[in-house]
């Protein structure tokens, strides 16, 4: 586990062993999973936990549209709400999810075809609005495939991450306390936002196709294919 916002941690890197490119790190399992050129990822919430949350999902989509305009021009995808068809859900949880280290504010997922969630906690309400925004942009740089800034000390049993771009300790990517890092070192810096931005323009561009011989796989999402699959034929 990981350590994020002093005693919070984030648990997408050691429990889904993928990594994150920016200061830039990414890959998993072999391959560096990014999303497809126009990809539109459709969310929805899970209403049971929202209601037993006792949070709104007007108080939710706020926190997230922030998150994701922090990104601006960078994210590589664009959201919209479908309860039909979509990718992911707002799992938003009513009990704390704790350890001896501390408790978990949020957990996100990775670019692949599937669906799945993404898991607020309560600790995450524990802290200001600036922090919680600061949570979720950190949780969107797992969804657009980056892992975490130290992922390399982290891999081992074949797991590896490559690096692309700048590699400064202060990153969105990053944790304030994470071993012997100092405090602000967890932020959304302008290299963050420029080097992904790169990244996905090489990447869909064809012009990257490996970083240091890993291929780069671009994913569609789960929505894009299944109305596809049911648009009628010509």
């Amino acid at each position: 586990m990981h350590f994020f916002l002093k005693e919070c941690l984030c648990v997408d890197g050691q429990r889904a062993h993928k990594r994150s490119p920016l200061e830039i790190v990414v890959g998993t399992q072999g391959i560096i999973p990014l999303w497809v050129k126009g990809a539109v990822l459709r969310y929805r919430f899970n209403d049971i936990t929202l209601q037993q949350s006792g949070r709104t999902k007007e108080e939710i989509l706020n926190l997230f549209r922030k998150a994701v305009d922090m990104w601006g021009d960078a994210a590589p995808v664009k959201f919209t709400e479908d309860n039909v068809v979509w990718d992911f859900e707002f799992d938003v949880r009513k009990d704390k999810f704790c350890f001896d280290g501390g408790c978990v504010l949020a957990e996100a997922f990775f670019p692949d075809t599937g669906q799945h969630k993404l898991v607020i906690y309560p600790s995450m309400f524990d802290h200001n609005e600036a922090e919680q925004v600061e949570t979720l942009v950190h949780e969107l740089g797992h969804v657009f495939g980056l892992r975490h800034w130290f992922a390399k000390d982290e891999d081992g049993d074949g797991w590896h991450s490559e690096i692309f771009g700048r590699n400064g300790r202060v990153t969105i990517m990053n944790y304030d306390n994470y071993k012997s890092l100092k405090a602000n070192q967890s932020s959304l810096t302008d290299a963050d936002k420029t080097d992904l931005l790169r990244l996905y323009v090489q990447a869909r561009s064809g012009q990257l196709t490996h970083i240091n011989k890993t291929p780069i796989e671009l994913f569609e999402p789960f929505s894009s294919r299944m109305l596809t699959a049911s648009a009628p034929k010509p």
